[in-house]
């Protein structure tokens, strides 16, 4: 056996000796004293790392010795061929024949050219072999690294908190997780469980509203093919609202008592009854506090009726335009806070509402500041590889990539929040002008700025939460999670003290709503005259 060869074994040996005393007889390398089966099978892991490294040795020792052997080889093969170099010089120095000559000088280069390739071979062993002394730094390193790893670790519980979040030095630890798991996979998806909104509230008002989400418990509603009147009794003369759909009534169940609203939408095409069952397929998946909540659907020949929670409270605008509301600051960060609540969960659904409007956005009762967002017939589900556009919506609240027919995504609905904050503060509009297309123009190229008279009494973060949503770039607006931590929409309890000034804007809301009512007034009577100058055409004798 050659040097290199017993090199080699005494280093495998002391290698394996190190490893067996480390370990000790009959134990695992890294598990812990006690036959604890908990860390038993957290190490089982480390385990499983140190005999793949102990399997990487082995190869390395067993190459290092393959090299060892070949240049053992290679050196005789090099002596050899010096003797035998020496030989045919001794030759040539001797008398030999003229006709020896030219074999001899033919030998005598083989010779030469053999032994370059020797030393060429003999130079990339040694750079392999720098390799595998690298390759053998680095498994001593790691050897180190988890014989540290596992002497830290094994009468230790802090596995338990980086693989399952539990933290060891809380009692009943391993329990409270497992009800977290459970609770997790059985309770519905509320993205803002942890609500100190109610506290905030009472700042200003007492809520006499129903506990949230709804009076009832979230339901997944399918199309029942039934009478309406077999289970609810509609009250036709009392209508809650209506608009392009049909109206609004309201209802009650027959079996419960429980008051409700029906929107009785008419469908006329198949498109249409199809956008009504994307609206309830939307509304299935939406279980959150300032999201209305629908109950039951029926279908009949001529129209679908959706059977939602019912809200006393009526639209937003209206109830704060009343002379005995007292509208400050502090109810507009409310009602805001609200709405971005709500378009967050909607968000975190991967649903897009695109038609927020102060018409969409309904007070629970009449005496609480609890609101909720209405009417998802427009709303879409948002697939981030699917490019969507949409050509609908009420123009002074449309964003600028809806108004340019380009794609659509979660800011979209973030301009509207905006505009509407701007209306809540102001009581303008602030893109509205004289037509629908000068308002589209002032839209596309993001003109507008506070006025100076109405914006005098509104705080400096005000101005900020809105200058950061009416933003012509799209990417560059605030996300609904990022509003919520808005400097505007924090710390309440400091600015119930400091807010306390009536706003100017409800004296221009109350404006605002008086001239849009008169808008619809008008627009029905002139359709109601065309209708009346049609039957007289039609009813005239030839």
């Amino acid at each position: 056996m050659s040097k290199q060869d017993s090199i080699t074994s005494c280093l495998a040996k002391m290698y394996e000796s190190k490893f067996d005393n480390s370990t000790g007889p009959g134990k695992s390398r890294v598990k812990s004293p006690g036959g604890n089966n908990t860390m038993d099978q957290k190490m089982s892991l480390l385990n499983e790392k140190m005999d793949k490294l102990l399997n990487f040795q082995e190869d390395i020792m067993g190459k290092m010795e393959m090299v060892y052997h070949a240049m053992d080889v290679l050196e005789r093969g090099m002596d050899r061929l010096s003797t035998s170099q020496g030989f045919y010089l001794r030759r040539v120095e001797g008398p030999c024949d003229a006709k020896y000559d030219n074999e001899q000088d033919k030998e005598q280069g083989g010779f030469n050219e053999l032994i370059h390739l020797l030393k060429l071979l003999h130079m990339d062993s040694i750079i392999q072999q720098e390799k595998l002394d690298g390759l053998q730094k680095v498994v001593n390193t790691m050897d180190k690294v988890v014989e540290f790893v596992g002497d830290t670790f094994k009468n230790s519980k802090i596995l338990d908190f980086i693989l399952k979040g539990t933290v060891p030095w809380r009692r009943e630890a391993h329990e409270q997780a497992k009800e977290k798991s459970e609770e997790k996979e059985t309770k519905p998806k509320n993205v803002l469980p942890s609500r100190d909104y109610q506290a905030e509230m009472e700042l200003a008002t007492a809520d006499d509203c129903p506990p949230p989400p709804a009076p009832f418990n979230h339901r997944i509603v399918s199309i029942k093919q039934a009478i309406l009147s077999s289970c609810y009794t509609v009250c036709q003369h009392e209508v809650l609202g209506g608009g392009r759909f049909g109206q609004v009534h309201k209802c009650v169940e027959m079996t419960s008592g429980l008051r409700l609203a029906a929107k009785i939408i008419k469908v006329k095409a198949p498109k249409d009854r199809d956008e009504v069952k994307n609206e309830i397929n939307v509304m299935n998946q939406l279980n959150h506090v300032n999201l209305i909540q629908l109950y039951d659907a029926f279908e009949c020949k001529n129209d679908l009726t959706l059977i939602m929670e019912y809200l006393d409270g009526g639209e937003l605008f209206d109830r704060i335009t009343d002379e005995s509301y007292h509208l400050t600051e502090l109810d507009a960060i409310m009602f805001t806070k609200q709405i971005c609540e709500g378009i967050y969960y909607l968000h975190q659904q991967y649903i897009l509402h695109l038609d927020l409007k102060p018409e969409n956005i309904l007070c629970v009762s009449r005496t609480g500041n609890q609101i909720k967002i209405i009417d998802f017939g427009l709303a879409r589900r948002y697939k981030p590889r699917e490019k969507l556009k949409v050509n609908f919506g009420t123009p002074e609240f449309l964003a600028p990539e809806v108004v340019n027919y380009d794609f659509v995504s979660f800011p979209t609905d973030m301009w509207s929040v905006g505009v509407i904050t701007y209306m809540l503060l102001s009581g303008l509009s602030p893109f509205l002008g004289e037509s629908d297309a000068e308002t589209m123009n002032y839209i596309v190229n993001c003109n507008w700025e506070f006025d100076t008279e109405t914006f005098d009494q509104v705080s400096e973060d005000a101005k900020d939460f809105i200058s950061r949503l009416l933003v012509k770039e799209k990417s560059c607006r605030l996300s609904a999670g990022q509003c919520l931590k808005h400097e505007w929409l924090v710390n309440l309890p400091i600015k119930a003290q400091k807010y306390k000034v009536r706003l100017k804007s409800q004296v221009l809301l109350q404006r605002y709503m008086a001239q849009k009512k008169w808008k619809k007034h008008f627009y029905v009577v002139t359709a109601a005259n065309r209708l009346r100058k049609y039957q007289l055409l039609t009813l005239k004798p030839s």
